[in-house]
């Protein structure tokens, strides 16, 4: 019986000592961050700045792949069936891992079971920003001036159902406004059109927005936040306008394929985790306003769970369902 137990218990352990060997020696080739958006966008510079120290710590290059389309279902499809030995990763998002799964019919993946959490990067506020032409100098004002005119009022989002979306609709719930939507392909194009006039109004992350804010080109209003944001100390977070139903910090972090061995996801954990202590990642993050993260993947795993149980509900609230 004894070796009858022995002998079974052979197979289990010599995958452990498999998967031991390829930790030891991961990764064997580059590594791959794929961005489910296009360039230019918030996912996209984490990746690189994470990826750029990652690279030297991996001591193998570390590259950054954008696949956009279909509000980022299209990467993380592509990233599901990618083969599950850590050299490819994708940068999942709110929208990605928490708000899509309610908004599409279809999306090609589940959370749950396609993806293994690595680590949470880090979150940051959205911006309220208006044209300059419109005549709101605060939250308050444009509240009033979207209730004199149902509708009338335009807000650009960086896609359907995306984060940027759907917290414009917790705004639209929470001041009893009617906006209309006008969803773009991705933030630089969103912001482009706010900027020329052809939206009025946008809720879009700091790190895309917050350089034409300060240089004048957009009014900001409030920040989603739960404080106030360091590069504009003077804009209210919007608790302090009146409307704390509308924080909401989004947020960002790696996942790899499922049945990852769990030694090259704990080697993945230990170096992202080291490269965001570095003290130049630490000065990139503080000057695009991003809260940084870190940590454990069993955190980042119950986080997605208890956001995607919120969106969830927003979604079915306003109906809002993307083909």
């Amino acid at each position: 019986m004894r070796r009858r137990t022995f002998l079974s218990l052979l197979p289990a352990a010599a995958a452990i000592a498999a998967d031991g060997a390829r930790a030891q020696d991961f990764p064997r080739r580059p590594v791959r961050i794929v961005v489910p958006f296009p360039p230019g966008g918030t996912p996209d510079m984490l990746s690189r700045l994470l990826g750029q120290r990652a690279s030297q710590l991996f001591g193998q290059s570390v590259v950054v792949e954008n696949r956009p389309g279909a509000g980022g279902n299209v990467a993380m499809e592509v990233v599901a069936r990618a083969p599950a030995d850590g050299h490819t990763l994708i940068m999942g998002t709110i929208g990605t891992c928490a708000i899509n799964p309610h908004v599409y019919r279809k999306v090609g993946f589940d959370v749950d079971k396609d993806f293994a959490p690595l680590m949470l990067v880090g979150s940051i506020s959205n911006l309220l920003a208006v044209h300059p032409s419109v005549k709101a100098n605060s939250v308050a004002e444009l509240v009033a001036l979207a209730r004199a005119t149902p509708g009338g009022l335009t807000y650009a989002s960086s896609g359907f159902g995306s984060s940027v979306h759907l917290i414009a609709e917790v705004f639209q719930i929470e001041t009893g406004v009617e906006l209309r939507h006008v969803p773009y392909k991705g933030s630089a194009l969103a912001v482009t059109a706010l900027m020329a006039g052809e939206t009025q109004i946008m809720f879009d992350n700091m790190p895309s927005i917050s350089p034409h804010a300060l240089a004048g080109r957009v009014r900001p209003l409030a920040v989603t936040g739960t404080v106030r944001s360091k590069l504009f100390p003077k804009v209210p977070t919007m608790r302090e306008a009146g409307h704390p139903g509308v924080t909401i910090n989004p947020w960002f972090g790696l996942l790899a394929p499922a049945r990852t061995p769990a030694p090259v996801l704990a080697r993945l954990n230990a170096v992202f985790n080291e490269a965001m202590r570095d003290p130049a990642v630490q000065k990139r993050f503080a000057e695009i306003d991003l809260e940084p993260a870190g940590g454990s993947a069993a955190d980042y795993g119950k986080l997605i769970r208890a956001e995607s149980a919120r969106w969830g509900e927003v979604a079915r609230s306003r109906n809002i369902v993307a083909e």
